[in-house]
């Protein structure tokens, strides 16, 4: 009876934690990296937001930027990020390894009415295989737009990756979620185990 009313309550607890992790999801705005001065913040080869982060290969010759608020040929009316390599491969994913739900980015093209901008995006999955999708922008370069990866498949992802392609990209507002449960799920069944040995 106790192993019954143990497993019970490990159950309600790995349900609380499960639904504490379903709502824990984080979105990478960049407002810390906000500036003045007509030129760019250098942000180097990474950027870190809560348990995720957004990096490129330091083997390529140039890192991360973000356009000052002031910077009237760049700035798209929110303060972005991108990849100042051409071709550069950019990666999402998070820092402990767990998989995560992929829920929706800001893009804008590079510069201030510069045209739409077409960015593919590679999702790896946890266990194996590849989704891809890509957005375009539509407002001809001024400022950023939402997209939405609900409904696409870009769920229980490692890592999600793309590229910065002409016509060149910033973007923002990465609404990531961690992948509920996996960390209950295991440490309900180490319980299970436990309590049948005993």
């Amino acid at each position: 009876m106790s192993f019954k009313r143990n497993v019970a309550g490990a159950a309600a607890v790995a349900i609380a934690m499960i639904a504490g992790q379903a709502s824990a999801g984080i979105i990478m705005d960049f407002q810390d990296l906000e500036a003045y001065g007509g030129g760019f913040t250098e942000v180097g080869y990474s950027y870190i937001a809560g348990d995720f982060e957004v990096w490129h290969d330091v083997n390529e010759p140039f890192g991360f930027r973000s356009p000052h608020v002031d910077n009237g040929s760049f700035y798209q009316g929110s303060t972005g990020l991108f990849n100042d390599t051409v071709g550069g491969i950019t990666v999402l994913d998070r820092l402990d390894g767990a998989p995560f739900d992929m829920e929706s980015i800001d893009l804008a093209g590079l510069f201030v009415g510069g045209g739409d901008t077409t960015v593919l995006f590679t999702g790896y999955l946890n266990g194996g295989g590849t989704v891809q999708t890509s957005f375009t922008t539509s407002n001809g370069g001024y400022g950023f737009e939402t997209f939405s990866f609900a409904g696409l498949g870009f769920n229980n992802l490692d890592s999600l990756q793309w590229s910065q392609d002409y016509v060149y990209h910033q973007f923002d507002n990465i609404a990531v979620v961690p992948v509920p449960g996996a960390l209950a799920l295991l440490g309900l069944a180490g319980l299970a185990r436990r309590r049948r040995r005993a």
